[in-house]
């Protein structure tokens, strides 16, 4: 589940389309997707710039169009007795992940269109 400092959109395309050029938009900026499912609208990113991880849901909203949700998640430390997931907390506000996962959702609206409703 989404944490609630993550950004939100509505994108004029389906979650499989806004997933698929998700993958794109960041493996064309160095940015190594770890696990994404296209049927699930879904994607993951490795670790970069230190500890910070991002991750994309692309929910259905009228047809043709997906409600995208992009989290923006650091690892302040290391505990092997704790899952990664556990010790993650939301970006800071100016951070290289807020500042990434700003510059994704931005590009899926000017590639995609977006609405506001």
């Amino acid at each position: 589940m989404p944490l609630p400092e993550s950004l939100h959109a509505v994108i004029n395309a389906t979650p499989a389309v806004v997933t698929r050029e998700a993958q794109a938009l960041l493996t064309a900026d160095s940015i190594h997707v770890r696990r994404m499912s296209e049927r699930d609208a879904w994607l993951e990113t490795n670790e970069f710039a230190g500890t910070h991880r991002l991750r994309l849901w692309a929910d259905p909203d009228v047809p043709g169009k997906s409600r995208v949700t992009v989290e923006a998640v650091y690892r302040p430390l290391e505990d092997p007795s704790r899952t990664s997931r556990d010790l993650e907390r939301a970006a800071e506000p100016g951070s290289a992940g807020v500042q990434r996962a700003a510059r994704l959702l931005e590009a899926l609206k000017d590639k995609l269109g977006v609405t506001t409703y």
